[in-house]
């Protein structure tokens, strides 16, 4: 069971196709399974505490299976027995994230898996894939970061920046689009810091442009890369410049604001960007990507924040081409330096603002819906493998995302499988855009 980001996810197909290939067979329900693993996420309080109770229920659901939790989560898990709950039922092994790697050689034991864990060198984590569940796969390409956002406990539980070789992604990437995967989401949990280990991988930018010229050549037109999150220090004009020359890169950004209010950002210890950065690089992408999709993550509700910066995160919201945003209330996360600032608001007023962020995410949104109906064709590719044709029939459509990543529905029998397919969008509802398949 996974929680939390693509990277999570990205970890999870890597731990299954390695147990995989030691014999181990994957079961539906977990009653069946000799083993269940919960990789687990502490990015926010609701995200460990859902890892937490899915440990208490899977204890229940297989009393007989080997229960071990991992991920961002795990090294809190002895804090939350201490705090009230010192009868609660407990995995038979707890790996933190920084040890998740030792699984790689199958079920550990806790004596077993503590003996390496101790001599383990702190370099990239083996992981890798050559599928995935999904149709649209995740490709990992950094782990850890530096940075100690205030508000961020991720520092603590992946550790340092840590970069993929070059090769081994351009590699991996390969095997993915032979294996007939038309869109990969590059990601990592801080790509600004991609190469900052070892300066001869370069920074992403000149990741993403080796990547693009190897495959470029066979696989444009083909698939497509898709950028998980970016910062808005990171578009720069070398930034700019590589986005424009990736042939095989989605006309779509998401970005780690996390608010426009420059106070806030100084707070937040995130004071080295402001929100004129993301306005002036989108106003230069402009002319390159006439329609381009744009994502964001923000926090509302930060310790300190002021009703002038709210109006101040509203306008910026208001005035961007934002397609979509992940909008949280602020979550105090123990152990963080913002959980020890003055200023904090009472839960109601953090989930009011979100509340009022979100409102005005959702008419940009709308509107971006609504322009897409303009468009003469679009470049779908599918969220899960291509169904036969009975499940197609009983399901009744099937979905996935278009290049400026706005999901879309086709009828049932018009399924995309994985390759890209053109279609045509006829309205727009609830769930995203209706479309069509185009002939030829």
């Amino acid at each position: 069971m996974t929680f939390g980001c693509k990277v999570n996810q990205y970890e999870t197909q890597s731990l299954r196709e390695a147990w995989q290939a030691h014999g181990g067979v994957e079961c539906d329900e977990p009653a069946a399974a000799d083993v269940v693993c919960v990789n687990s996420c502490a990015i926010t309080a609701r995200g460990e505490r859902d890892a937490r109770n899915a440990v208490f229920r899977l204890r229940r659901e297989a009393p007989g299976a080997r229960l071990i939790l991992t991920g961002c989560a795990a090294r809190l898990f002895e804090d939350f027995c201490r705090h009230g709950h010192e009868d609660c039922v407990r995995p038979d092994l707890i790996l933190p994230q920084g040890d998740k790697r030792l699984l790689l050689a199958g079920p550990w034991t806790a004596q077993e898996a503590a003996a390496p864990a101790a001599v383990c060198a702190p370099a990239y984590p083996p992981f890798a894939i050559s599928g995935f569940r999904r149709a649209r796969p995740v490709l990992k390409v950094q782990d850890g970061c530096q940075h100690r956002c205030t508000y961020c406990i991720v520092p603590l539980t992946r550790g340092r920046c840590l970069s993929r070789p070059p090769e081994d992604v351009i590699a991996e990437a390969r095997r993915l689009l032979l294996a007939g995967h038309a869109e990969i989401m590059i990601s990592g949990i801080n790509l600004r810091q991609y190469g900052r280990d070892n300066a001869a991988f370069g920074d992403f930018w000149s990741l993403l442009r080796r990547l693009d010229a190897a495959l470029a050549p066979e696989f444009a037109g083909r698939g497509r890369f898709r950028i998980s999150s970016l910062e808005p220090s990171q578009l720069n004009d070398e930034g700019l410049d590589s986005l424009m020359a990736c042939r095989m890169l989605c006309p779509h950004l998401h970005i780690s604001l996390q608010h426009a209010s420059q106070p806030v950002l100084r707070r937040m210890g995130r004071g080295h960007y402001t929100a004129a950065m993301l306005r002036h690089a989108v106003e230069r992408l402009r002319p390159h990507w006439p329609v381009m999709g744009l994502g964001a993550d923000i926090i509302a509700g930060f310790p300190g924040e002021r009703e002038e910066d709210v109006a101040c995160l509203l306008d910026f919201v208001r005035e961007m081409p934002f397609s979509y945003a992940h909008v949280f209330p602020y979550s105090h996360r123990p152990g963080t330096a913002a959980d020890r600032f003055d200023g904090h608001l009472p839960r109601q007023v953090r989930q009011e603002r979100a509340a009022r962020v979100r409102a005005a995410v959702e008419g940009r949104r709308q509107a971006f819906w609504q322009e897409q109906l303009a468009l003469p064709r679009l470049w779908l590719a599918a969220d899960s493998p291509a169904p036969d044709q009975a499940s197609a029939r009983r399901a009744g459509t099937a979905k996935g995302v278009n290049e400026y990543y706005v999901p879309c529905v086709l009828p049932a029998g018009a399924h995309p499988g994985r390759e890209l397919l053109a279609v045509r969008p006829l309205s727009v509802t609830d769930k995203g855009l209706l479309v069509e398949a185009l002939d030829g």
